[in-house]
């Protein structure tokens, strides 16, 4: 019965992909247990270490996975990727909402104007318009990223307070956390979007709905965790930080990187709708993130807003 099962491609596949997410997600969890212990006993504040070391952790499997699907010239499944993971940190954050109820807003969350992290968040759609994103747009892209860093890195004005000498021992374990995981995220990202795109041959989808929703998905769901526990804990900085960080990450890092080993090519009419929803839902998020005080109400917006999200790309 096994064996008639897994001789089925389909089935075959689909276990490959599943297996391949629940590697992704206990390691991409692992990588950023083992950065956020080292970056906390180097001093670094809750918002840089969910802005930096968070979100750029959470990104490595949007990263391989994105570079996976530029590679073998699979734009779709790159782009389906890193937005996919952007458009789902729109009901991530509702539904931290809901679990919390009621969140105060530190003002700092706003170092960098929301325009600003609009601006870069979107960029990718300004150069993609030819339908091209080449190496040189790639450029722009880590320049946005790196500008932008720097800018918020000027702004927490937590720098003095770092530790300049760290014992070997005391970080050594954390190393080899890190090093472990990076290496089966690695391969596992692999497997997931080689099992993908078969999926989405036998099954006739297209490859960027694939990786809008099955890899978007499931390469953010460390954040889950990651958010629940920070807010549990009253991190909510760490919680915030990660979502401007993965959204500012995925569009300028992850696809800057991409796009540099190698161009990515995609119809830019593809993108057309969920260009729209993403526009649309990170206006509101970086809106809610200038109050004073958020609640489980613009939680379940977030959420609604996905839901129609995935209607008008199943009508449409």
């Amino acid at each position: 019965m096994i064996s008639q099962l897994i001789q089925n491609p389909l089935i075959f596949h689909s276990l490959i992909a599943l297996a391949s997410l629940v590697i992704v997600a206990k390691s991409a969890d692992l990588i950023v247990y083992g950065i956020t212990n080292y970056a906390r006993k180097l001093g670094v504040s809750d918002y840089l270490i969910g802005f930096l070391v968070v979100s750029i952790g959470t990104a490595i499997p949007e990263l391989v996975a994105a570079v996976t699907g530029a590679s073998i010239g699979q734009g779709a499944i790159t782009f389906g990727t890193v937005f996919g993971s952007n458009l789902f940190k729109i009901p991530l954050l509702g539904l931290i909402l809901l679990i919390i109820k009621k969140i105060k807003i530190k003002q700092k969350i706003g170092m960098n104007a929301p325009i600003v992290t609009l601006f870069v968040t979107v960029l990718p759609l300004l150069l993609i318009i030819d339908g091209t994103l080449s190496r040189i747009d790639g450029a722009i892209l880590l320049i946005a990223f790196l500008i932008y860093i720097a800018r918020l890195w000027h702004g927490e004005g937590e720098l003095g307070k770092m530790e300049k000498n760290i014992e070997i021992k005391r970080i050594w374990k954390d190393a080899l956390i890190f090093t472990l995981a990076l290496t089966a995220l690695l391969l596992s990202a692999r497997f997931l979007v080689f099992s993908s795109i078969n999926i989405s041959e036998i099954l006739n989808i297209s490859p960027y709905i694939i990786g809008l929703i099955i890899i978007g998905i499931g390469a953010s769901a460390p954040e889950l965790t990651i958010q629940i526990r920070s807010m549990l804990k009253h991190h909510q900085d760490i919680a915030f930080g990660n979502v401007l960080g993965s959204l500012v990450a995925n569009s300028a890092f992850v696809l800057g990187i991409a796009s540099i080993i190698k161009p990515i090519y995609i119809q830019p009419q593809i993108l057309l709708i969920t260009s729209i929803f993403m526009v649309t839902g990170i206006i509101y998020m970086l809106i809610i993130m200038g109050k004073e005080e958020v609640n489980w109400k613009h939680g379940l917006i977030l959420i609604s807003f996905y839901i129609l999200f995935l209607l008008a790309e199943w009508i449409f």
